[in-house]
């Protein structure tokens, strides 16, 4: 997290610590946006819904991360994406009104604060929507390697990450089916391209 600011002002502001089990529904796109959630444990999805109404997968957020912050700052009524619990979770839940507050509470703090909101929003789907003209088995290293540089490690030049999210999740961020994400997997086991061993993932991308 050094890249962000090392005291957010939204983390002195007045919560309550709420916690949702694997597979609930944090909120919904489209509902009412009525808090900020910053995750303190557990992992969390962010889906949207497209015009096709096919639902995709755009981030996978994880300790650290805020939940639907940008959407206030950008003046939004509405949560613009439905956040599903993928773990156990926990998290700080500030309401609407105080992160408003504190937002506008300083003109020079305004600019900084959005600039970093903007950043942690967008910076994995930024790098995600590069991958959409590359083939199947280049999509699928560099979406692995986004998610191992949150979740990941690693060592002597080798890119190490337990996955933390189904392999069906995985394939709705990448844009492919179930099918074939396992099939593209074993070709690339085969060509020891990546090794992959009780959900841990290894391979030399960088």
């Amino acid at each position: 997290m050094e890249k962000y600011c090392k005291h957010c002002i939204y983390e002195t502001l007045p919560h309550n610590l709420v916690t949702f089990s694997s597979q609930e529904t944090i909120f919904m796109e489209g509902l009412s946006l009525s808090s900020v959630y910053r995750v303190k444990e557990g992992l969390v999805k962010v889906n949207r819904m497209h015009p096709s109404g096919d639902e995709k997968t755009f981030d996978i957020l994880g300790p650290g991360d805020y939940l639907a912050l940008l959407a206030v700052l950008q003046g939004k009524k509405e949560y613009i994406a439905t956040a599903v619990a993928i773990t156990d979770v926990t998290a700080v839940q500030i309401t609407f009104d105080n992160v408003v507050t504190a937002y506008q509470s300083n003109s020079v703090f305004q600019a900084t604060c959005l600039h970093c909101a903007v950043t942690r929003s967008t910076m994995f789907q930024d790098k995600l929507f590069q991958t959409t003209n590359i083939d199947t088995e280049e999509k699928i290293l560099a979406t692995l390697q986004l998610l191992a540089n949150k979740f990941g490690l690693i060592q002597d030049g080798i890119v190490e990450m337990k996955l933390p999210i189904t392999k069906t999740v995985l394939a709705s961020i990448i844009g492919i089916r179930r099918e074939t994400l396992s099939r593209k997997l074993s070709e690339m086991q085969q060509k020891k391209i990546i090794q992959i061993h009780e959900n841990i993932y290894k391979f030399d991308r960088l």
